[in-house]
């Protein structure tokens, strides 16, 4: 899919928005999300890591994704009108994503104590969303500009979560966000040889370390009673 070259104008917005570029997207947020999970993750076991990083939210949003996505899809397949004549389509297309999601809530739930239930929960999950996001964030920056302190001072934090809720706000009113998504991406590049290299290193460090455990499991164990004569 990556060789793919879109030929209509159509094909062309839809390939920027979510295929190879959305990729590097995603690899130029790899080293500070990278270092986050870095920073939680202290002491734990690479198998503890890995049930807790790798398998476990992907679990969680697939069931997301089959529970909402899956009423969403029932939900435009069996329209009175014909399939993908729902409001819900209709939402999406105008890119008014929260109502698509209550939308998609109340055909899952209804407008009884459950469906409000489950909208509250939808507020709560977005609020603490943002919230973690904006903390893990103040806490990467403040790490690397500290030198890598484990513990950055609190009004250090204070300072960074405010310009970074600044920038964010300007470049939204502004109409910039756009320009910097762009340089991102076209950043991705470079970090994308960074990355490989890392992975490697993180091999090489994991062979060394299985290495020098079997090593330690091979030696002979001390004769006590000669000890202790």
């Amino acid at each position: 899919m990556g060789l793919w070259v879109a030929q209509t104008a159509g094909e062309s917005s839809w390939q920027e928005g979510w295929t190879i570029f959305y990729w590097a997207w995603w690899l130029a947020w790899a080293p500070f999300i990278g270092l986050f999970i870095a920073r939680i993750s202290k002491g734990r076991t690479l198998r503890e890591f890995i049930l807790g990083v790798l398998i476990a939210p992907p679990l969680i949003i697939f069931i997301w994704q089959a529970l909402f996505g899956g009423t969403g899809l029932h939900q435009e397949l069996t329209a009175s009108m014909g399939a993908g004549s729902g409001e819900l389509m209709t939402l999406v297309r105008n890119w008014n994503l929260p109502e698509a999601l209550f939308a998609t809530a109340d055909a899952l739930a209804g407008n009884d104590v459950l469906g409000i239930i489950l909208s509250a929960l939808l507020i709560f999950l977005l609020i603490s969303w943002f919230v973690t996001s904006s903390d893990s964030s103040t806490l990467v920056v403040t790490t690397i500009l500290s030198l890598g302190d484990e513990e950055p001072l609190a009004r250090h934090r204070i300072f960074w979560g405010i310009c970074i809720g600044l920038v964010a706000g300007t470049l939204l009113m502004a109409g910039g966000l756009k320009a910097l998504q762009t340089i991102l991406m076209a950043a991705a590049l470079p970090m994308s040889f960074v990355i490989v290299a890392m992975t490697l290193g993180l091999l090489v460090a994991l062979c060394q370390e299985s290495s020098i455990a079997l090593m330690k499991l091979g030696k002979p164990k001390p004769d006590r009673s000669r000890s202790q004569a």
